[in-house]
């Protein structure tokens, strides 16, 4: 009888926690004209500590118990919300769901010019400059969080490492911020993947990939492409690939005021004075010519090994077509160029 009662008496209890819950769930709290950031990076206990400071929410705990038991602390995404009315936390979660950041969608190719003005356009960023002059050597205090920099010139900026992805910024951003939330991502959708398996400098390895995704079309002909580079390499021989010329160009115009987009090569970019022309200069460029995903990436460290020396491409299929001497390569010009 007395263990019939217990049973009773902790329902009733439990009724009554969870009718007082509801109630705080569903009471409304009055907010006037407050705006609230969440930035890329802030978790999920911060930003409801946030919350609380800055009084869109009273009680921090509630709210903690309400988003986790629903599940909707993981759909919660940075951007900027406005908060004018009343509103019941479940209320609050709902706005915070909706998304009012910015999304920015980072192909594969990208440079950093291209980047930069795709950043400015969508209002992210507000000032010219700011992430192509943005040097490694500003990090230098944060090099334990970001290993795969040491080895970088600490007067390049961060070409290679912006990760082409899907970005929620916010409107107005730091550039600092905007950074941290390409090298995090660098970090976890490259470096940790693939530490175990680069044999030496990762830089090398991205600028390489990166001249491979500017020439080549199809992921097929990857492999064979890397092993004309390192042929070349290997025989003192100029890389003379045409991408480099116009990332020259890009860059060239970009820091004149004008918009990042190659027009039409021309003989003359041949004679550009860049150590970026691998038309003139036979060692390895400076840094990426653009920046590259995952399975690019992992194409580029898969060695093979061949005599090809030249390619070229094919104007219809894109495919690309080796050659392992000079007479070869000209026969496949007169082919299908001309």
């Amino acid at each position: 009888m007395k263990k019939k009662n217990l049973k009773i008496w902790l329902a009733l209890i439990l009724l009554l926690i969870l009718f007082v819950f509801k109630v705080m769930i569903d009471s409304k709290m009055e907010i006037e004209n407050k705006k609230f950031v969440i930035n890329p990076g802030d978790n999920f206990l911060s930003i409801a500590n946030n919350l609380k400071q800055e009084g869109v929410i009273r009680d921090k705990g509630l709210f903690v118990l309400f988003a986790y038991f629903n599940g909707d602390y993981a759909q919660i995404k940075p951007g900027t919300y406005l908060f004018d009315g009343k509103y019941t936390i479940e209320n609050i979660v709902s706005v915070l769901k909706d998304n009012h950041g910015v999304l920015v969608v980072i192909p594969e190719g990208l440079n950093i010019y291209q980047i930069e003005n795709k950043l400015i356009e969508s209002g992210v960023l507000i000032n010219k400059f700011d992430l192509v002059n943005y040097t490694v050597d500003r990090l230098s205090d944060r090099i334990y969080e970001y290993p795969f920099l040491k080895n970088v010139d600490q007067n390049n900026n961060l070409e290679g490492f912006l990760y082409p992805d899907t970005y929620y910024f916010v409107e107005g951003m730091d550039i600092d911020e905007v950074v941290k939330v390409f090298l995090d991502n660098f970090n976890k959708e490259m470096y940790l993947k693939f530490k175990g398996d680069i044999d030496g400098n990762i830089y090398d390895k991205l600028i390489l990939a990166s001249l491979i995704e500017k020439e080549i079309y199809h992921k097929k002909d990857i492999p064979n492409a890397v092993s004309v580079i390192r042929n070349r390499m290997n025989n003192n021989m100029l890389f003379q690939i045409d991408a480099t010329l116009c990332y020259i160009k890009i860059m060239n115009e970009y820091l004149n005021n004008g918009d990042p987009v190659c027009k039409e090569l021309t003989n003359n970019d041949k004679k550009l004075e860049s150590l970026y022309n691998t038309y003139m200069y036979k060692e390895i460029i400076p840094g990426p010519i653009c920046n590259v995903g995952y399975e690019t990436f992992s194409l580029v460290l898969n060695n093979i090994d061949t005599d090809y020396l030249y390619y070229i491409t094919k104007p219809d299929s894109k495919d690309a077509v080796f050659a392992k001497t000079l007479d070869e390569h000209n026969l496949n010009i007169s082919k299908y160029l001309k």
